[in-house]
């Protein structure tokens, strides 16, 4: 969170799985914080860190997914960033909608992150996963706990799509 009442939700995942992965998101994650505590505009940031990891893995091939939103706590205005990213899932009222991009993965190739501009109101919720959730296709099932949360726990949420994703 900024003083200018920017809040950032970011999430990193690492092609693959170990220690490697881990390495590769974690980066992604320490370099997005340094722009953006700094001040830069998401977008820039978002540019500036897939130019970094596409130069640092020229040789190694690591790269990893990127999903950054940013919102203003005072007008509910903001943008979602996606490199690479699983769609995003944004209900309003009674209506859940997928945002999801055509960018590569940042670290594959130097490019700009696919930005969707967001006007969010009271009661409106957004939720980010990794591609790890759910195929991209089948993805009915996301929307439908999304559209039956009644916001009294984030984390209930969370706890529900977890446990049906392990068990898809």
């Amino acid at each position: 969170k900024r003083g200018d009442g920017s809040l950032f939700v970011l999430l990193c995942d690492g092609m693959g799985s170990g220690q490697a992965a881990h390495r590769e998101s974690g980066l992604a994650v320490r370099l997005l914080e340094e722009f953006l505590r700094s001040g830069m505009d998401s977008a820039a940031a978002m540019g500036t860190v897939n130019s970094a990891l596409a130069l640092k893995n020229e040789e190694s091939g690591a790269f990893t997914t990127v999903d950054l939103l940013r919102i203003d706590l005072y007008t509910g205005r903001g943008e979602l960033c996606k490199l690479g990213a699983a769609p995003t899932y944004l209900r309003r009222g009674e209506t859940v909608s997928r945002l999801s991009g055509a960018a590569l993965p940042a670290g594959l190739a130097d490019g700009e992150a696919d930005v969707t501009a967001l006007d969010l109101g009271p009661g409106d919720w957004v939720l980010l996963v990794s591609d790890g959730v759910c195929d991209s296709e089948e993805d009915g099932w996301v929307r439908e706990l999304l559209e039956g949360f009644n916001g009294a726990s984030p984390k209930e949420l969370a706890r529900q799509v977890m446990e049906e994703s392990e068990r898809r």
